[in-house]
Formats: C-alpha cells, structure tokens, sequence
C-alpha cells in the first residue's frame, strides 16, 4: 500500500520548493550582480591586504633604517663627544703647563731681581759709608788745617795794634816792625 502524503509533508515540501524556487529566482534576478560584488570584494580584500603587508615591510625597513642611522649616529656622537673631552682634556693640561712653567719663571725672576736689588743696595750703602768716611776724614784734615792755619787771639790782637799804630801815626816804623815781629812769634811774646 502505498502511503498517503500529509499534510506537514506536503507544506514542507512546498515551502521548499517554493524556497528552492525563490533562490533560484533571487539567482537569475541578482546572481551576476552578487558574484560581481563576491568578486570585487575579494579583490578588494587581498588588495587591502597586500598593502597592509606591503605598508608594515615599509614601516618595517623604515624602522630599521632608523634604527641604523640613530645607531650610527649615536655612535658618531659619542665618538666625537669622546675626541671634543680629549681636546679639552689636553688643551687644560697644556694651559696648566703653561701656566707653572709661567710662574716658576716669574719665581725666578723676581728671586734673581731680589737679588739684584739687595746686592744694589748692598752696594750703595758700603759706597755711602766709604763716601762718609771720605767726608768724614776731609773735614777732620779741615779742621786740623784750620787749627794749625788760624790767628791766635794774641796775633789777632798785636794786628789790631799794629793797625791801630799806623792810623794814628805816632809809632815809628821800627816800633811796628817790632810789633809785628812780636806777633810772628810763636810764644806771643816781643823780640829782644
């Protein structure tokens, strides 16, 4: 015997029929244009992922590329820092250098003026003491001199006479002779 369709069969079979029916009216009304669109989708999909890939590689090398450049550009710094510290490291020795030979010469310098000035000094001062005993001597051999070359005050006296005599005019010659005579003496007293 032969079964009898029911009815839930049936709608099943119709709804999918009439499904099946309506993809394939769907596919004959938009398929071309869905494929079309699956097609540039697809396209466009590995075309964004290529230049995501292509764009990381070139962020990748660029990276790098800096990467290396910092790498050496750190490295040239600090190699130059490194000589420019060294530079200055000499040129401060050699300015100290410089500076002690300057001051020991300067040292010497005034050490040897030093010197100089004491032994000038020195020197003019035993030239001054030999002036002054030279002085000193010349004025004792004055004085001697003096001593020995003056008038007595008995000579003094016997000129005054004398002259005296000689304004009034009432002494004779021999008289003055005589008195000068006796002022020439040494013991101050009148010939005889």
């Amino acid at each position: 015997m032969a079964k009898t369709p029911s009815n839930t069969e049936t709608a099943e079979d119709a709804v999918a029929a009439a499904s099946g029916s309506i993809d394939q009216i769907r596919e004959i009304l938009f398929g071309s244009a869905q494929r079309q669109i699956d097609t540039r989708f697809s396209k466009s999909d590995k075309a964004l992922k290529k230049a995501a890939a292509e764009a990381e590689d070139r962020l990748a090398d660029v990276r790098n590329d800096l990467s290396e450049r910092l790498g050496t550009l750190d490295s040239t710094l600090e190699t130059q820092i490194s000589q420019v510290l060294d530079k200055l490291d000499a040129v401060q020795a050699d300015i100290e250098q410089k500076l002690q030979a300057a001051h020991r010469e300067l040292s010497d310098n005034l050490s040897a003026l030093e010197k100089q000035l004491r032994q000038e000094i020195a020197d003019q001062a035993k030239d001054q003491r030999r002036r002054l005993a030279d002085l000193q001597d010349e004025l004792e051999s004055a004085v001697t001199r003096l001593d020995e070359e003056k008038t007595g005050n008995q000579d003094l006296g016997s000129y005054l006479m004398e002259i005296g005599l000689r304004l009034r005019g009432d002494q004779s010659l021999d008289a003055i002779q005589a008195s000068i005579g006796a002022g020439a003496n040494s013991g101050g007293e009148p010939k005889a």
